[in-house]
């Protein structure tokens, strides 16, 4: 097996069996190799079917790798979700903006262009998580590689973008307790910027951005590791809100 096809192959063990799996031994050379194992993975599990609508989250910053990964609709939820017992290893808590196109976006579209493809805005959580053992440490090829630590996305209230994306505000609470406060974090400081990127790495994939797609944008907070019973709040004050338990009530 080549080195795409065994990370695939510790993948898909790690999700049928619902454990983390080691790394050591595994590597990749390419983001082209990372994306080969996303679809690989996905295509044993059968995530995607023929469906012509998904979901993709996106991560990175400026001079560093942009990434990407498709969500499937099962894993996509809505504000006030229970997650289940045995659902993750982990309960990594990223506040985003997660956007629904309303119509499709080739890979030729540019910043404006997407801007005027959306159709709603909300606040959201992704909930992140790792497959392998300690995985947030293994290579970012790896972790890429692993849905680039996506485990579900959670769509809170919908929203209108604000003027100004410098002065957004975004907060994380658990139990009640204010565990984070920020000002015009996200990474590219636009959570668009990096949209046209996605557009075209999506054609190249041959799977086009189509209207009814849903996209986080980036995280605002930062990667925060919940506890494994906790009621978790992400606000962004001018925006909304959306919450989210991590254990039985």
């Amino acid at each position: 097996m080549n080195g795409a096809t065994q990370v695939a192959a510790a993948l898909v063990q790690a999700w049928r069996q619902r454990r983390n799996v080691p790394y050591d031994g595994l590597g990749l050379l390419t983001e082209a190799d990372a994306y080969q194992v996303q679809e690989l993975v996905a295509a044993e599990l059968g995530w995607f079917g023929d469906s012509s609508e998904t979901a993709w989250k996106l991560g990175g910053s400026p001079g560093r790798l942009v990434s990407t990964a498709r969500v499937p609709s099962h894993s996509i939820h809505l504000s006030g979700w229970a997650v289940p017992e045995g659902y993750c290893s982990r309960f990594g808590i990223e506040g985003e903006l997660i956007v629904r196109l309303g119509r499709d976006v080739d890979g030729d579209s540019d910043h404006a262009a997407a801007y005027e493809a959306i159709d709603a805005w909300h606040v959201g959580i992704e909930l992140c998580d790792t497959r392998f053992q300690q995985g947030e440490q293994a290579h970012p090829l790896l972790r890429l590689a692993d849905q680039q630590l996506n485990r579900a996305l959670v769509l809170g209230e919908a929203t209108q973008p604000p003027a100004n994306w410098s002065q957004q505000a975004v907060e994380v609470w658990v139990d009640g307790r204010l565990q984070i406060v920020d000002v015009g974090s996200h990474p590219f400081t636009d959570p668009l910027a990096s949209l046209p990127w996605l557009a075209r790495h999506a054609a190249s994939q041959n799977r086009p951005l189509r209207a009814g797609d849903l996209i986080a944008t980036g995280s605002w907070t930062g990667l925060f590791w919940a506890p494994p019973v906790a009621n978790v709040k992400i606000k962004f004050p001018e925006l909304g809100e959306v919450l989210l338990s991590t254990g039985p009530a």
